[in-house]
């Protein structure tokens, strides 16, 4: 059995689930890359917050910014989650990077 069959989605159905988590990570990733451009101290310094986004009078979505796990030798990992949109399975984007002490990024 296909998976396609447990979850008969009709394929309008799934072409605007996967818009709707594409719009999700495009949001995620532009915040993400802003975000990657705040100083060590800045990110370290600031507290988890949400970003509510507008994507149309009707159409919002959120989302929540958190630097957590700091490594022992100072790094930060900081992970971006997007909401607001029904996605298939309810999968949710995250866009995530480490900061060092010396503003360098990885992922």
């Amino acid at each position: 059995m296909k998976l396609i069959e447990l979850f008969p989605f009709r394929k309008q159905q799934r072409q605007k689930l996967r818009q709707n988590y594409q719009i999700l990570w495009q949001e995620a990733e532009k915040l993400g890359k802003d975000y990657e451009q705040k100083s060590y101290n800045h990110i370290l310094s600031s507290p988890a917050k949400t970003i509510i986004i507008n994507l149309s009078e009707d159409r919002q979505i959120s989302c929540s910014i958190d630097a957590y796990h700091i490594q022992k030798n100072g790094t930060v990992e900081v992970s971006i989650d997007a909401d607001g949109l029904p996605t298939i399975f309810g999968i949710k984007p995250s866009y995530n990077f480490y900061k060092k002490p010396d503003d360098s990024i990885y992922y």
